[in-house]
């Protein structure tokens, strides 16, 4: 099993994402829960799973950098 992390491109929700190195699955692809966005597509026969970990409005705002000490 290989695990990745996947953020939305649209909305930022993140995602946890396991793949089967063994189990078989289907050419597919993946859309994000909260926005409808694509998130991933495949064609090959790996068996993947998506799950939402952290929706957008449930992330910390980004902080902005303080100015240094000599300013």
């Amino acid at each position: 099993m290989k695990m990745s992390d996947l953020t939305c491109p649209s909305c930022s929700a993140s995602y946890e994402v396991a793949e089967s190195i063994s189990a078989k699955g289907n050419p597919g692809h993946a859309q994000c829960a909260i926005c409808g966005a694509m998130l991933a597509s495949w064609q090959d026969s790996k068996l993947r799973a998506y799950r939402l970990v952290l929706a957008p409005e449930h992330k910390y705002s980004s902080v902005p950098v303080p100015p240094s000490p000599g300013c």
